[in-house]
């Protein structure tokens, strides 16, 4: 009887372990379960259109703060302008065949800008949006002086300037002087907004695609002044120097143009919180070209030429970078800061519009339509907080 008693109690502690271990065997079944499902909506992730694919990390910083950036750039840049001949030289007095020489046109200066952005890390999807303003100005001159038994061609302006238009004045027309000087200035402003997500397609790669709007100011002007040369009879066409007289060729080209921006940018993780970074973006901007040329002669009040060439039209611009960042955590991982340094190249295509006058039978002008490019170096900091 006891004996039957204690096998009894025997199979019912053995029933009650078995009961307890499948329960725990089930519970931790369901927490794997859990973990497992969590793990996947963290790598996986559902279309708009109900489709499931891969869900990429996101690369930008992750800090504990509002989500705000703020950036800042130095610019070191120097320019390319097409169209800026002003003059070239002649190895003959009178400037006839035969013509040997070389042109003349604007070298410019390495020049200080900025750029200065403010960005915000949207908590949906690892998306960003950022805006930002850069200012860069620059400017040169050039200067020519015709040496002995030599002469100097004008490039720039209306040999028919020199013309008089009275009766007691010598006609003639301008087609050689013995000194020439140009000068140029460019001023650069535009504004960039985007929206991007910044993602990891490997362990050491990341890409930030955007699309976004951009505006651009760019305001060109060049002065040239004309200087010196006889007047002379040669073959018996009367080929007339300025003497003491100078001729002023003023020339501008004022641009403002809106329109859509696109790019990519990518980051190249080589440890020790050191990358290297490449980034491409182009935009097509739709604008108003306010084209001005003027001339006058200084020794007739009335020998003057006024020609406004405005006109609406579409200017690409594409930019390149390369370079490299160092990026760490500051306070407690609640700020980020980031430096970097590189190469920057922007070109413009078709943006000189100034006027290019052509003498005939009567004064015709045609477009230049000359690229102009900025290039140099570009000091960057980032800051997340």
């Amino acid at each position: 009887m006891k004996m039957r008693c204690l096998r009894n109690i025997g199979v019912a502690i053995l029933s009650f372990l078995m009961i307890s271990s499948l329960g725990y065997a089930a519970a931790d079944r369901e927490v794997r379960l859990n973990e497992l499902e969590q793990q996947m909506r963290q790598v996986g992730t559902e279309t708009p259109i109900g489709t499931y694919g891969a869900n990429t990390a996101t690369a930008r910083p992750d800090v504990d703060g509002r989500g705000w950036f703020v950036t800042f750039d130095l610019l070191f840049w120097k320019a390319r302008v097409g169209g800026t001949e002003y003059a070239y030289t002649d190895q003959d007095r009178l400037a006839s065949l035969p013509i040997k020489g070389r042109k003349k046109s604007m070298e410019f200066d390495w020049d200080w800008g900025l750029r200065a952005g403010l960005g915000y890390n949207f908590d949906y999807d690892g998306w960003d949006f950022r805006a930002q303003y850069t200012w860069w100005d620059t400017d040169g001159s050039d200067t020519v002086r015709a040496g002995l038994n030599s002469s100097i061609i004008p490039l720039r302006g209306s040999s028919d300037i020199t013309k008089a238009p009275t009766a007691n004045q010598s006609a003639g027309d301008f087609i050689f002087c013995t000194g020439a000087k140009s000068m140029y200035d460019l001023d650069y402003q535009a504004v960039d907004v985007e929206l991007g997500r910044d993602y990891y397609v490997s362990s050491t790669v990341s890409l930030r695609p955007f699309w976004g709007l951009k505006s651009a100011w760019i305001d060109q002007e060049q002065k040239t002044r004309y200087t010196g040369g006889d007047s002379t009879i040669n073959q018996g066409i009367h080929l007339l120097g300025l003497q003491g007289n100078t001729v002023h060729v003023k020339e501008s080209c004022n641009f403002w143009g809106l329109g859509p921006r696109t790019g990519m940018n990518s980051r190249w993780y080589m440890g020790n919180d050191l990358s290297i970074f490449g980034n491409v973006s182009g935009a097509l901007l739709f604008g108003y070209f306010d084209v001005d040329h003027k001339e006058r002669y200084s020794a007739v009040e009335d020998a003057r030429i006024r020609l406004h060439a405005n006109r609406h039209a579409f200017s690409p611009v594409v930019n390149l970078q390369v370079g490299m960042r160092y990026d760490t955590y500051l306070h407690h991982d609640q700020h980020h800061l980031g430096v970097g340094v590189g190469v920057e190249v922007e070109y413009w295509w078709r943006q000189n519009q100034m006027l290019k006058i052509d003498n005939f039978n009567e004064l015709k002008y045609e477009r230049y339509s000359e690229d102009v490019a900025f290039y140099g170096v570009t000091f960057d900091i980032k800051w997340d907080f």
